[in-house]
């Protein structure tokens, strides 16, 4: 699931100013009844109460989708390296097993055998390489004493491992040429051993005031690169995967178990990698707390707006420190949002804790937090701040419950799901206490 932060912050802001409009279209309307001045804890006040209970799940919500969200893209990657992996191992197993026949055979001799250790090692090690790199698997060994050795896609290959004539193999090259003179017209590609490419890299970039003052053999192999590549312009030359010493009968076993160990190495790697990529940030947390805050910041001002306007108060008449006011609350309701946001992510990400008890416990203690405070300023009773604290801990165990209900039954839509049942859980108590106390 793919979750946009700007998508998310304009859902929550819609939700936070819809709640705002909706309870102060209801007051007027209660307004209009006549019922607001009589009843200070009204249907009015059970919205607000609500209003705000829900923004607590909102912030579990969001917290559940980004975090769902990472885990799920992570899985995705993980499931592309271990596929990549499989590829990897299955070729190994397979150069494992041809190099051990070729070694058992004795195909080739023992001045020929390297040349069919060679192009089963360049297959499938280069196989295993595309593998790596998360690319298509491309080389086919033929294997039928044919003009082609091995194909790349659609590219054909004739290998040259051969030391003979001290000329990098180029003389076995010619020979092909002159008895394949199709291949190359065919977009045919000769590969020798990548230390011999390197040397014939080396020696054909050369310039000849330079190669002048080689030692006399290297002077006669810069000699001999040059009129080959002036006579065959069309000779396409490429590297190996593996060094000429690499495919000897006596190396070759060493060097599948180092192809190996670096297969290995490289997927744990990018394992890492990924893990390290889709785990928990501080940029995550940082929006996450943005969001939070624009949620609970909008509900609190939203509140305090309507407030004013239940007070009689008409937007033309708002003063100074009326929009102070509204201000106050934006900045103490994003404060508080924003502080949730961020206990519920760690909580979720560092110790594995449900965001939707989470952001429930913090809720609640925010509610009872603030009747401690009315109680220290002597402004209720003890006995209202039991009451108080009683209730408030039975909406946010309703909403918190009501969440976790909401998502199991809406498993298509977790998120809708879970902001209504939250919405009905603190409701229904908040319409008990309201009958219970009215």
């Amino acid at each position: 699931m793919h979750v946009s932060y700007k998508g998310i912050l304009a859902i929550a802001s819609g939700l936070a100013g819809l709640a705002g409009i909706g309870y102060g279209i209801y007051s007027d309307r209660q307004k209009q009844k006549g019922s607001v001045k009589s009843k200070p804890n009204d249907a009015t006040e059970i919205i607000r109460q609500v209003a705000h209970e829900t923004s607590g799940q909102a912030d579990a919500v969001i917290v559940d989708a980004v975090n769902a969200s990472r885990i799920n893209q992570l899985l995705q990657k993980l499931a592309v390296i271990d596929r990549n992996k499989a590829g990897a191992d299955e070729e190994i197993r397979v150069l494992k097993a041809e190099v051990q026949k070729l070694l058992t055979t004795n195909r080739g001799g023992v001045k020929g055998i390297h040349g069919f250790i060679g192009e089963t090692s360049q297959v499938h090690i280069s196989n295993i390489k595309a593998f790596i790199n998360g690319e298509e698997p491309l080389y086919i060994l033929l294997d039928d004493n044919s003009m082609t050795d091995y194909t790349r896609g659609f590219e054909i290959i004739q290998q040259k491992a051969c030391q003979a004539g001290g000329h990098l193999g180029l003389d076995a090259i010619k020979r092909h040429m002159d008895k394949y003179p199709e291949f190359v017209e065919q977009g045919g590609i000769y590969q020798i051993p990548k230390d011999m490419f390197a040397k014939y890299e080396q020696l054909k970039n050369l310039p000849e005031e330079v190669a002048m003052k080689l030692r006399k053999e290297d002077l006669r192999l810069w000699k001999y690169i040059r009129t080959f590549s002036e006579e065959n312009p069309g000779a396409v030359i490429e590297p190996m995967e593996v060094s000429y010493t690499d495919i000897q009968a006596g190396n070759i076993d060493n060097t599948v178990k180092r192809v190996e160990k670096n297969t290995d190495q490289e997927f744990e790697k990018q394992r890492k990698v990924a893990e390290a990529e889709h785990a928990p940030s501080l940029e995550e947390v940082l929006k996450i707390c943005g969001i939070s805050a624009a949620i609970e910041g909008g509900i609190s001002a939203g509140s305090e707006f309507v407030q004013k306007l239940r007070s009689g108060k008409k937007l033309s008449d708002f003063t100074k420190q009326d929009f102070k006011d509204i201000g106050a609350k934006l900045m103490i309701g994003s404060g508080k949002g924003a502080f949730r946001g961020g206990i519920v992510y760690v909580a979720t990400n560092i110790y594995k804790l449900p965001a939707s008890i989470v952001s429930g416990v913090v809720t609640a203690l925010y509610g009872i937090c603030r009747e401690g405070y009315l109680l220290f300023k002597k402004r209720i009773s003890r006995k209202q701040f039991t009451k108080e604290s009683i209730f408030i801990v039975l909406e946010t165990a309703a909403s918190t419950a009501g969440a976790f209900i909401g998502k199991k039954l809406f498993k298509k839509h977790p998120i809708v799901g879970a902001l209504a049942g939250s919405i009905i859980g603190s409701s229904g108590v908040s319409s008990i206490r309201k009958i219970a106390f009215a």
